[in-house]
């Protein structure tokens, strides 16, 4: 039952995102230490296991997306071409939160070509430890190379506005 409401508040937002963007926020980690990425490992459509933290190395983008989400779906094919356009500079990996049938369904309709891993059983778990307190989707992090996490995106991330945040990450860089 918790899940069915939890989808049917995730959905009610994604609707009203899509009629009101200004929900959507960005939440830039400027004060502090930045957090690391969690240690979190999830398995991909294939069933092998894939740790987050081992992916780092590069400017990485994790995307939170289920195919019941109409905004995720609207943002995905910017995340498609910049993933294209940026190559090898940076890594995307999006998080189903729905199951493999649906995840591969989302994949086939939106040509996702970057890693996918699945939240498997408990969605709020991984939700909840990726730092999506609130539970909604889509939710983006960018994370620079060492790990930490550098940006929090809820809502819709036009993939020019995310251009401009992966650059700047992959400036900051000393």
């Amino acid at each position: 039952m918790k899940t069915t409401q939890q989808m049917f508040r995730a959905w009610i937002i994604s609707v009203l995102a899509l009629l009101m963007p200004e929900l959507a926020y960005a939440a830039p980690i400027t004060t502090g230490v930045r957090p690391i990425l969690v240690r979190i490992s999830l398995p991909d459509l294939s069933g092998d296991l894939v740790t987050l933290s081992h992916l780092e190395g590069k400017v990485m983008v994790i995307n939170l997306w289920a195919n019941w989400c109409p905004v995720c779906h609207q943002e995905a094919p910017g995340f498609v071409r910049l993933h294209q356009n940026l190559g090898s500079k940076v890594r995307f990996v999006g998080i189903a939160l729905d199951g493999k049938k649906s995840a591969e369904k989302f994949i086939h309709e939106e040509h996702v070509n970057y890693l996918t891993l699945l939240a498997g059983a408990h969605p709020s778990k991984v939700l909840s430890a990726i730092g999506d307190r609130n539970e909604m989707l889509p939710y983006t992090l960018i994370v620079d190379p060492d790990g930490r996490v550098v940006q929090r995106h809820l809502g819709f991330y036009s993939a020019s506005q995310l251009a401009i945040e992966i650059n700047r990450v992959m400036h900051d860089r000393p």
